[in-house]
């Protein structure tokens, strides 16, 4: 559909291929699958779970959020839960903030689901980015450490929105509403100034 070839994808991104969901296949039914995963390796039931953060910057619809629809799909009964969205560095940001609910004592057992069906917000006629992403979903379990396991000690986090224009979805929010214009335009897909993003990633 672009026109590249597969060695000059590999050469420069080391992506060897990528994943599409099924159609009709949401964000939500991706985070349920990596959640039931987790939870049933962490050795409790979805009960147990006290919150539920889901990284993700293509939720199944703007409300209710994703957490919500993931909460219902595993019967975790006892959870609250909220969406993070913070792009590529969504998962890091949400088990930061998990793990600082557990540190508390607030949560016992917390789970933090990063998941994204990006092939919805690309654009199959822009090299700079289909050829980038696609569709996955990952999931931990939170809970105390004991004294001899291993521990999250600290975490580091830093943002620039001075760069957002390099890399964003121009419409589809407050500041551009959905419009005929908006549409024409395909300004509802994922725009990158690769060159741009590249250098901040590597700096």
């Amino acid at each position: 559909m672009v026109d590249t070839t597969d060695d000059w994808i590999r050469q420069r991104t080391g992506i060897r291929e990528r994943h599409i969901v099924d159609p009709g296949v949401a964000t939500s039914d991706l985070g349920k699958e990596a959640a039931a995963k987790a939870i049933a390796r962490a050795g409790i039931t979805p009960d147990d779970i006290g919150l539920i953060i889901v990284g993700t910057v293509t939720p199944d619809m703007m409300f209710p959020s994703t957490a919500c629809l993931i909460q219902h799909k595993i019967g975790a009964r006892h959870a609250w839960g909220f969406d993070l969205s913070a792009a590529c560095s969504a998962f890091t940001y949400a088990l930061t903030t998990a793990s600082q609910m557990v540190a508390t004592g607030a949560h016992d057992y917390a789970l933090v689901v990063g998941a994204d069906v990006m092939s919805s917000i690309i654009d199959y006629r822009d090299r700079a980015t289909c050829v980038l992403f696609g569709d996955g979903a990952g999931a931990v379990v939170i809970s105390a450490a004991a004294a001899d396991e291993g521990a999250i000690l600290d975490f580091e986090h830093e943002i620039d929105g001075g760069g957002g224009a390099a890399l964003c979805m121009p419409a589809g929010g407050s500041l551009r509403p959905p419009s005929h214009d908006t549409i024409d335009e395909r300004l509802h897909y994922v725009k990158q100034d690769g060159h741009t993003v590249f250098k901040f990633a590597v700096s």
